[in-house]
């Protein structure tokens, strides 16, 4: 009869504690999330900067033009600035995929924008009708007026991103941006912009682009999206240790 006892109180007692470490744990892994997809409380900005990039995912790249129309339509910013030269392909039909050419990813290579290792996937992935120009033409269609948008539409990554950017920032003279891009992006990106900008007092606000699909309170659940952010996770290193984050 005491065996019995013992048994069942630690049966009730398994019982409570499987909930709570189930809720720890999710918990836990909501707060990762939460550390890449930052959002700042919005606050009047000079220009929104917008980084093309669809992780072989449309959705990624159409949430972000969307979020930053959204934000320039509610005020928050008079411009609207677009950056990047191609985003991963989203289809398999090579004859309306416009690469980059093998020649120019050379060059990019002798000149130290792309790492070797990279040259193939690139040859292969970057999609250059998905740029900044796409982009601009989204917005457009979006009823956002041609003289509120820039365009930089020659960096290959994150770091000439910003760079590029930065001539732009300086010439309009801008104090503070506000910054869209992935939710699992936008940690690396802000981190990257903010090596870049510090140096000339720009402030940054954050804020992630709503993609409908990578999300911070549920990324987990996807086996895709949890691979996403394992990626983030090793980028951020890799490019910490080159000197490309503050």
């Amino acid at each position: 009869m005491k065996e019995k006892g013992v048994l069942s109180k630690m049966s009730i007692g398994t019982m409570v504690l499987i909930p709570i470490v189930g809720m720890c744990i999710w918990t836990a892994l909501i707060l990762k999330g939460k550390q890449f997809a930052l959002r700042d409380r919005l606050r009047k900005a000079d220009a929104i900067i917008v980084l093309a990039g669809t992780r072989g995912n449309i959705n990624f790249l159409h949430g972000k033009i969307c979020t930053a129309v959204q934000l320039y339509r509610k005020g928050w910013a008079p411009y609207l600035i677009f950056t990047g030269k191609f985003s991963a392909k989203v289809t398999e039909t090579p004859e309306l995929i416009p690469l980059i050419p093998l020649h120019e990813l050379q060059e990019a290579v002798v000149k130290g924008r792309l790492q070797e290792k990279d040259m193939s996937t690139a040859a292969k992935t970057w999609d250059t009708s998905l740029g900044a120009s796409y982009m601009r033409d989204q917005a457009l269609q979006m009823g956002v007026p041609s003289e509120a948008i820039l365009i930089e539409n020659e960096a290959l990554h994150t770091r000439e991103n910003a760079e590029h950017v930065l001539g732009l920032l300086k010439h309009m003279q801008v104090c503070r941006v506000i910054l869209v891009t992935s939710p699992f992006h936008q940690l690396r990106t802000y981190l990257t912009f903010r090596k870049v900008l510090h140096l000339y007092d720009i402030e940054i606000i954050n804020y992630y682009a709503e993609t409908g699909e990578w999300h911070p309170a549920t990324w987990f659940l996807s086996a895709e999206h949890r691979k996403l952010v394992s990626s983030e996770m090793k980028r951020i290193k890799t490019y910490r240790e080159k000197g490309d984050l503050i």
